[in-house]
C-alpha cells in the first residue's frame, strides 16, 4: 500500500479489506437481483412463445428494475474506484464533504445493519491538505463509534464547516460515552491524517479538526 509511511500497515490493510468486502457483497446483491429479473423475463418469453399474451406494462417494469440495478452497480463501482485511488498519493488537497459523502456511501451496509441513518448536511465547500486514505479511515472510525454510541433506530448527522480558521467535520448523535480505549484509537488515526479529534459528550458531538 503505497499511500504514506505513516499509515499503520495492518490497520490500513484491515480497513481496505473491510471496505472491499462490503463492496463485493453489494455488487453480488446487484447481480443477484439482475439475474432474478432476467430469469423472470426468460420465463415470460417462453410462455409467450407458447401463446400466452404478454402485458407490455409488466415488461416495462422488468426493464426498469434491471436498469435501476445497473445504475446502482455503476454507482458502487465508481465509489470503489474513488476509494482505491485514495492510496495514490500520501498527501493532497481534498474536498472534505466529498470525502465524507464517499465514506458514508461505503458504509451504508454497516449503517443499515446497525439500524442507523447517517446523513451529510449540505454546506460550504471546505478543503484540507492531508493523506486521503488516512482521512477516510479516521472518518469511518468516527462514524462507526458514533453509530454504536447512538444505538438502534437513531440518526447520525455529519456537517463540514469552518470554525474560525479550523476546518471541522462534526459528527452529531452520540448518546452513550465512547470508551477511553476507543477514543485513544481514534486519536492515533487522527495523527496519521494530520488532524485532531474532540469529543463533546454534553453536546453529543465528535469533531475531526484540520
Amino acid at each position: 500500500m503505497g499511500s504514506s509511511g505513516n499509515i499503520q500497515g495492518r490497520d490500513g490493510l484491515c480497513f481496505f479489506g473491510k471496505v472491499s468486502a462490503t463492496i463485493s457483497h453489494d455488487v453480488k446483491n446487484v447481480l443477484a437481483i439482475i439475474n432474478e429479473e432476467a430469469g423472470l423475463l426468460h420465463d415470460l418469453s417462453l410462455m409467450a412463445a407458447q401463446g400466452m399474451e404478454l402485458e407490455p406494462e409488466r415488461l416495462v417494469k422488468l426493464a426498469e428494475k434491471i436498469q435501476n440495478q445497473i445504475k446502482r452497480g455503476d454507482s458502487i463501482i465508481k465509489n470503489m474506484n474513488r476509494f482505491a485511488h485514495s492510496v495514490d498519493v500520501p498527501e493532497c488537497e481534498i474536498d472534505l464533504s466529498e470525502t465524507v459523502s464517499l465514506v458514508i456511501a461505503l458504509f451504508t451496509r454497516m449503517a443499515a445493519a446497525k439500524c442507523v441513518t447517517v446523513t451529510l448536511k449540505e454546506g460550504e465547500k471546505v478543503t484540507a491538505k492531508c493523506d486521503p486514505f488516512s482521512t477516510e479511515m479516521l472518518i469511518a472510525r468516527c462514524l462507526e463509534v458514533s453509530m454504536d454510541s447512538a444505538g438502534k433506530d437513531s440518526e447520525i448527522t455529519v456537517e463540514v464547516l469552518m470554525k474560525n480558521s479550523e476546518k471541522v467535520i462534526s459528527v452529531h448523535g452520540l448518546e452513550q460515552d465512547v470508551a477511553e480505549k476507543e477514543f485513544q484509537a481514534i486519536e492515533v488515526l487522527s495523527k496519521n491524517a494530520n488532524a485532531s479529534v474532540k469529543m463533546k459528550t454534553q453536546d453529543k458531538i465528535l469533531e475531526i479538526i484540520f
